[in-house]
This record gives C-alpha cells, structure tokens and sequence, in this order.
C-alpha cells in the first residue's frame, strides 16, 4: 500500500481543479477514507471549488467487485444525506 504522503504528494503533482484548472495546495487535498486499495479524496481548490473523487493506488492487482448489498447500502446512506458535506466531515 502507498503511504497517504505518497498519495497526497501525486494528487498534488498530477490533477489540477476541473472547474478552473489551478493546482491544489497541499492544505486543500484531504484523504476522507483509505479501503485498500481505493482511496475517496477531497480537494479544495484556492477559488474554494470542491471535488470529491474515488482513485486506486497500488499494484496492478485486481479490484474487488462491488456487490448488490455494498450498493443497497450506499443507496439508502445516500437517500438519508442531506448533501451537507461540511457537517460530515467536520474536523
């Protein structure tokens, strides 16, 4: 497994804000959730946009599918979001 400086050291260095096109300072990429090998990212751009996205880092190894009850799950977790990410996040 990649350490997570590695992984923020690569956002950081490769992807820039898909709504402007800036690089992210390293304050603005926060790691929301490591499940080997898929990693949910948060970046803030210094315009404040917020990207959310979901990336693999590791070996070239097979992903786990995902399965019915995994999507049920996020199914009903999303049907009870608010879309207030800032409460769930806080730090």
């Amino acid at each position: 497994m990649f350490d997570i400086r590695q992984i923020i050291k690569q956002i950081q260095r490769d992807l820039s804000c898909p709504v402007c096109g800036r690089k992210f300072e390293l304050s603005g990429i926060k790691i929301r959730a490591n499940i080997d090998p898929v990693t949910i990212v948060q970046t803030t751009c210094s315009e404040g946009h917020l990207t959310l996205f979901m990336t693999a880092f590791g070996k070239n190894e097979a992903v786990k599918s995902i399965v019915t009850d995994e999507i049920l799950d996020l199914s009903n977790s999303l049907k009870n979001f608010n879309g207030d990410f800032e409460k769930v996040w806080k730090e």
